[in-house]
């Protein structure tokens, strides 16, 4: 549970446990929550789901994941304990590693590997979590690991992609408005994710550019700016190191369409 998107009232009475790590500077009220769902009587199961339900009425995350498990309460603290905070390759520092955001985890799904994600999940059998639209995923661990193990979770490429997470929620929320079945799948945030990278790689210098960038290819055509009119406003935002996003506000989702149609009649 993130404390955060959750009032005080109404986890209080719940048998919660901080997640901490060795040189976090936080207070516990900020950190997330494990809550043991065994050690809680059948009323207080029966408030908690009423809770979850007003909260998922509200368009909110009552519990931002659900851990299956056959280890004990503190082995998965002390598992957590070395997991939420990740080393970067190149880079003394640490780094909180969000995991328990279902907005971070279900990256983490196509973006690790099945050792690395098996390393994640250590002593948890079932990790599920929850979508924008109140649904629940699951992903089950394929093997135990050597929980011993302390070696990064992340590559340098992976760190680099967990920095892009914020603007690849954006344009999947944008998505998920205007052409929902562009974003169904685990391939489509990665494919999304590359053209973040992609857009970068062109010169385009601020986040918002590149998000309307991969929102363009994703919702009218994988190959839009392959359009001369594209490509124009392309080589003026990067010459001029201006705003894609001003270069592009005059442009309807009609004329982007047409312009889609074109490359179809090209191809």
């Amino acid at each position: 549970m993130n404390p955060l998107h959750v009032a005080s009232s109404d986890r209080d009475d719940l048998d919660s446990h901080t997640l901490k790590t060795p040189s976090v500077k936080v207070r516990d009220p900020l950190l997330p929550q494990l809550v043991c769902l065994e050690s809680l009587s059948l009323t207080q199961r029966e408030h908690l789901a009423k809770r979850i339900e007003q909260y998922a009425k509200r368009g909110s995350v009552f519990l931002s994941a659900l851990l299956q498990s056959e280890a004990d309460t503190e082995e998965v603290i002390r598992h957590f304990r070395f997991t939420l905070e990740q080393p970067r390759p190149g880079s003394r520092r640490r780094w909180w590693l969000r995991c328990y955001d279902p907005r971070v985890f279900r990256h983490l799904c196509w973006l690790l590997e099945t050792a690395s994600m098996d390393r994640l999940l250590g002593p948890i059998t079932c990790w599920r979590w929850p979508n924008q639209y109140g649904q629940w995923h699951a992903l089950e661990r394929h093997e135990a690991s050597d929980l011993s193990t302390r070696a990064p979770l992340l590559s340098a490429s992976q760190s680099s992609c967990i920095d892009r997470m914020a603007s690849l929620n954006a344009v999947i929320d944008r998505l998920a408005m205007l052409k929902p079945e562009a974003v169904a799948s685990f391939d489509d945030y990665r494919d999304l994710d590359g053209l973040l990278v992609k857009a970068q790689q062109l010169g385009l210098a601020d986040a918002e550019g590149r998000q309307l960038y991969a929102e363009q290819a994703a919702r009218f055509h994988p190959h839009i700016h392959d359009h001369p009119e594209m490509r124009r406003r392309l080589d003026q935002t990067v010459e001029t190191q201006g705003s894609y996003v001003r270069r592009c506000e005059d442009l309807s989702a009609q004329s982007l369409l047409a312009m889609a149609r074109e490359l179809e009649t090209i191809t």
